[in-house]
Parts: structure tokens; C-alpha cells; sequence
């Protein structure tokens, strides 16, 4: 990104966060209100109709594109759900056969409960992380596959 590009990207961001700042306020404020009056839970909709009636029609403008921008990623990250879901029924992985090899030797030696230990410019402690949270997934999906195969 050029030096120009970047001036612009910084300006919008600031502008989106200056614009927004009205609808974001008043949303935490309608959510704390909601969670007094209603300690026993609430409809979640309730409060963004409540913050959104509280912005003038200037605000509501400025707020828009940002309402835009929530429910695009929300649909992106349904569609991603939907891949890896589809990913994961055909038995598919994205980890490539030495993939959890290297991992572990980038470890080799480091101390992981140092919260300052790094690893070929990576914390230790989150590449242990990736490797625990790789062996829980594959403890679970032996447990899924022991219940499917006890019901049949």
C-alpha cells in the first residue's frame, strides 16, 4: 500500500469511527437498559430497535453502512461455516502431512510456559496452543465416530 493509499485508508477508518460513534454508544446504552429491566434475558432485537429509534435521521445515515458491513459478514461467515462443515463430511483436512511435524520441532528446546518464548518469530506458547487444540479435535472426532459406530 503506497503512502497516499494508506493516508486515505486511515481517513476513512477514522471517519467510520467518528460516524459510528453515535450508533455504538447508543447501542451499549440500549443493551444496558434491556439487561436492568430485563436481568432474565431479552430479545436481542429489541435492542438495536430501541438504539436505532434514539439516532436522529443524520445518525441513522452515518450509521447505515456500518449495519451493511455487520450483516455482510455475517452472511461470509455462514458461507464459511457452510464450507468447512461440507469440508469436514468429506473427511477433508487443510493440514498437509508434515504440517504438525514442523510445529512441533519449532518447539524443540523452548520453554512454552514462557510467555515470552519464541519460536521462528512466533509465541511458543500459541504454537503449543495449535498443537493441543489439534489433538483435542482429533480426541473428539474419535469420540463422534465411537457414538455413530455404537448405533448402528
Amino acid at each position: 500500500m503506497t503512502d497516499d493509499e494508506q493516508k486515505k485508508f486511515d481517513l476513512a477508518v477514522r471517519e467510520l469511527a467518528s460516524s459510528s460513534g453515535n450508533w455504538y454508544a447508543q447501542f451499549q446504552e440500549s443493551r444496558a437498559e434491556m439487561q436492568r429491566q430485563h436481568p432474565e434475558g431479552f430479545d436481542v432485537v429489541r435492542v438495536g430497535e430501541h438504539a436505532w429509534q434514539q439516532l436522529t435521521p443524520i445518525q441513522r445515515a452515518r450509521a447505515l453502512p456500518e449495519l451493511f458491513i455487520a450483516f455482510y459478514m455475517r452472511v461470509y461467515e455462514q458461507e464459511r461455516l457452510e464450507q468447512l462443515n461440507a469440508a469436514a463430511d468429506e473427511g477433508k483436512t487443510y493440514l498437509e502431512a508434515d504440517d504438525e511435524h514442523w510445529l512441533q520441532e519449532a518447539l524443540i528446546g523452548i520453554n512454552v510456559t514462557d510467555p515470552d518464548a519464541v519460536a521462528n518469530g512466533v509465541l511458543a506458547s500459541c504454537l503449543q496452543n495449535v498443537l493441543n487444540e489439534l489433538d483435542l479435535l482429533r480426541h473428539r472426532l474419535a469420540m463422534a465416530k465411537g457414538d455413530q459406530g455404537g448405533d448402528q
